[in-house]
């Protein structure tokens, strides 16, 4: 029993001892690590001013930061573990480095692909906050955009959760990213003397509209004719970021103001005004 005590204490001494001796480095490593920390947080807040004021993008700079913070930070706890005397400790930390990414890489495969499908939006960017996008059959705005999914809102209030990398292998529409959209519908009138007075009727329509836009131009054209009845294509433009003319609205009033006038003019229309739905905006 006392040889074990023995064995004990000698321990025991023996460790405090080689606390003792290494008390310097640790106190020194310590300094070094809130040393260290003050400085990563310095590069940050000046490397964010910087990226921002050059990209002018939030998403590309909160992801340069922390790649930033990642490989400062790493690199000082290695070093602190250094100053302490494990160096066995930091090679075997770098030495496996690459077989932990590699495992952790497969492990993780979903969400290393829909991180670095983010990596690849953020600077490539193929929409932005508000947009109005499609993305295989899922139509909305953009609302929120991370490096691993983008949230859509729906044109009938459904958050959509797309992962970024569903975005990248889809075919991706963006209706709004030049702010201009166009729009169109058919009028069919039957063919007599009045036809051109149909076409400036029309036209007057869409000039005197404050949402339509002069440039790019509308335009009015025929479709088709078929058994005396003209077919007329009504072309336009408006910006989609005008709050007071929503495109699904705009061509609602201009259908309807169009038909009461021809109806007034007394126009002969065989069929209703028909619409064809191509791009619409709410």
């Amino acid at each position: 029993m006392n040889l074990e005590l023995d064995i004990f204490y000698k321990s025991i001494n023996q460790s405090w001892a080689n606390f003792i001796s290494h008390l310097p480095n640790v106190l020194f490593s310590i300094v070094v690590l809130l040393f260290g920390l003050l400085i990563i947080k310095m590069i940050n807040k000046y490397a964010k001013q910087f990226i921002v004021s050059k990209s002018n993008d939030p998403l590309i700079a909160d992801f340069i930061l922390s790649i930033i913070s990642l490989i400062l930070t790493v690199t000082l706890f290695v070093i602190c573990l250094g100053v302490i005397g494990f160096d066995d400790v930091t090679n075997k930390i770098l030495a496996g480095a690459g077989l932990t990414t590699f495992i952790i890489g497969f492990a993780l495969k979903d969400i290393g692909e829909n991180f670095l499908a983010g990596i690849l939006m953020a600077f490539q960017r193929p929409f932005r906050i508000g947009d109005l996008i499609q993305i295989d059959t899922i139509k909305g705005r953009v609302i929120e955009m991370n490096l691993r999914s983008t949230t859509i809102k729906t044109l009938d209030g459904i958050d959509a959760y797309i992962p970024n990398a569903s975005i990248l292998k889809n075919n991706l529409e963006n209706f709004t990213i030049d702010e201009l959209l166009r729009s169109q519908f058919i009028i069919s009138i039957s063919h007599d003397e009045k036809i051109d007075e149909a076409f400036l009727l029309i036209n007057s329509f869409l000039e005197q509209n404050e949402f339509v836009l002069k440039f790019p131009s509308h335009k009015t054209l025929v479709e088709k004719i078929e058994n005396d009845v003209v077919i007329i294509g009504v072309y336009y433009w408006y910006k989609t970021d005008e709050i007071k003319a929503p495109g699904d609205k705009l061509k609602s009033d201009l259908q309807l103001d169009i038909y009461k006038a021809l109806k007034k003019g007394e126009f002969n229309l065989p069929t209703n005004v028909v619409s064809i739905e191509r791009t619409a905006n709410k």
